[in-house]
This record gives structure tokens, C-alpha cells and sequence, in this order.
């Protein structure tokens, strides 16, 4: 968490079919997830542009690629 008056580089995740007004202000530790999102975006191909929660103890994390990137996704390919 950055201090007051500090810049800051916030992505917010919202449950979109939620209207009116909400509140923040609850805090967990998720070393995990900030190493995977650093790991995925250090890559330069993918950008962390949400996670969703299913009620399990899994989140998953959605990524979009980079414009201008070009990759190929092996297990995707037919042989």
C-alpha cells in the first residue's frame, strides 16, 4: 500500500452486475498472486486485465495480449 499523496499504479477488479454504491477497506496478503501478476506481465507479451473469483480458494487471472506483440500459442496449434 503506497502512502498518501503517493502515485500509484491501482488496477481495480469490480463485480460488474453490482450497482450502487460499495466500500473498500479490507486487506489480505496475496504474495502469490502479486508474483504471478509480475511474472506474467515481466514477459512483455501479456497484461493483467482481471481475475475472477468463483468461490474457491482458485482465482484465476485474465490477461490480454500487449498490441503490437505477435505470439504463438503451441498447445494450440494443429498438427
Amino acid at each position: 500500500m503506497k502512502k498518501q499523496g503517493e502515485e500509484t499504479d491501482i488496477r481495480a477488479f469490480i463485480d460488474l452486475k453490482v450497482s450502487g454504491t460499495a466500500e473498500g477497506g479490507v486487506y489480505i496478503k496475496t504474495k502469490k498472486l502479486n508474483d504471478k501478476i509480475i511474472e506474467i506481465e515481466s514477459l512483455g507479451i501479456d497484461r493483467v486485465v482481471g481475475v475472477i473469483y468463483d468461490g474457491t480458494d482458485n482465482l484465476e487471472i485474465v490477461t490480454k495480449p500487449i498490441e503490437g506483440i505477435v505470439t504463438i500459442d503451441e498447445d494450440r496449434m494443429i498438427n
